[in-house]
């Protein structure tokens, strides 16, 4: 799936002796590669499309066809496991969603999954190929829960392809997802760059707001750099996460997350050239807390301050252990702000939270946003 009303970019490497040629959707676009063979392409926007057709790249005598190709909306799904979790996880722990999870004879929604591992700069391309799988019974098992039922309402709402290009990894705390040239403006931030650099695990974990990084993978930047900076060109409608648990679990410390949430999410946009790319994000559930989850929340809370930006509460989810399986109404929740915030539909997409306040006389006003059919307890 390509993003619709969006340039759409082609880019990739030939012998800078041949002139490639890049056909797709009646439109046709020529360039010479560079001297280290790199090329890229940009053709028109193209309004959401169902009619799969044929992206043809040709240079020389060589010839690269991809075909049913969609034009529609495409996301980017990362986080740790709770992103991670598949429907059939999902599923084998709550057998209620499965009658949800069965409606996934979706043709027009389309998963990909980016595996790759550490990497200390950003790469170029991706190291191994990465397919793309169509919905259907028998994919939609492995998907990513949380994403397929985001995907699934989106589709239902906005009857356009979907696209979803799924990141995550288990285990992990947010700082090898956050480019490394984000981590700046705090001091946490710039320390852990100095001792991620260093690849000074110990030194991370001992220092305040730090993190308890197992090895590579966990260091800044290291994941970004390998499984979002190859793509990183390509245009998407915007941005679902889901993670927090790695960074306040035993030994780990919760504070400043809010500042690394902001260097996400900031970081994303600038090296993806879009300043106002939408961003929604999953507040830890109830279930499974450690002690320091109550803190995490907070500053998840903290970072909502962001243009561009919404928070999904799942504190009132049932279930329980550390990965909850209602991912149907996280799904959901995530897709009512994109509904919302994104495509102009006037949908519920929040819980009360406080704007300001005021005192008159003996009397004080607080506002909220999200609430206006007033509060009910």
């Amino acid at each position: 799936v390509v993003q619709r009303e969006r340039p759409i970019r082609v880019w990739g490497w030939a012998s800078s002796a041949d002139v490639v040629t890049v056909r797709f959707a009646g439109q046709s676009a020529e360039v010479f590669p560079a001297g280290d063979g790199g090329w890229a392409v940009e053709l028109e926007p193209l309004a959401a499309s169902a009619s799969g057709q044929t992206l043809e790249v040709c240079s020389g005598d060589r010839q690269l066809v991809i075909r049913d190709v969609l034009v529609g909306d495409v996301w980017h799904a990362s986080g740790q496991s709770n992103m991670a979790m598949t429907v059939k996880a999902a599923c084998d722990a709550l057998p209620e969603i499965e009658a949800v999870a069965a409606m996934s004879d979706l043709p027009t929604v389309r998963f990909c999954r980016i595996h790759a591992g550490a990497s200390r700069e950003p790469l170029a391309d991706l190291p191994s190929e990465v397919r793309w799988q169509v919905c259907t019974p028998r994919t939609a098992p492995s998907f990513s829960a949380a994403a397929f039922f985001f995907a699934q309402r989106l589709h239902q709402s906005l009857d356009v392809p979907i696209g979803v290009v799924d990141s995550s990894r288990g285990g992990t705390p947010i700082e090898p997802f956050i480019p490394r040239a984000a981590f700046v403006g705090h001091p946490t931030l710039v320390r852990e760059r100095e001792l991620g650099d260093r690849d000074d695990l110990d030194g991370l974990s001992r220092m305040p707001g730090g993190v308890r990084a197992r090895d590579d993978n966990w260091l800044p930047g290291r994941l970004y750099h390998s499984r979002l900076a190859p793509i990183e060109r390509m245009p998407v409608r915007g941005c679902i996460w889901y993670q927090g648990e790695s960074n306040c679990g035993v030994g780990e410390d919760p504070r400043d997350y809010a500042s690394k949430m902001r260097a996400l999410v900031c970081g994303w946009r600038q090296a993806m050239g879009r300043d106002d790319l939408p961003f929604f994000y999953v507040q830890l559930p109830g279930s499974g807390a450690g002690a320091g989850w109550p803190s995490l929340r907070e500053q998840q809370r903290l970072a909502a301050d962001l243009e561009g930006v919404g928070m999904v509460v799942t504190v009132d989810l049932e279930g329980e252990g550390i990965h909850p399986p209602n991912k149907v109404d996280v799904g959901r929740r995530l897709a009512a702000w994109a509904l919302a915030e994104v495509s102009d539909r006037d949908v519920p997409h929040g819980g009360p939270l406080v704007r300001d306040q005021e005192v008159r006389g003996s009397s004080l006003v607080i506002r909220f946003h999200h609430a206006e059919s007033g509060l009910m307890t």
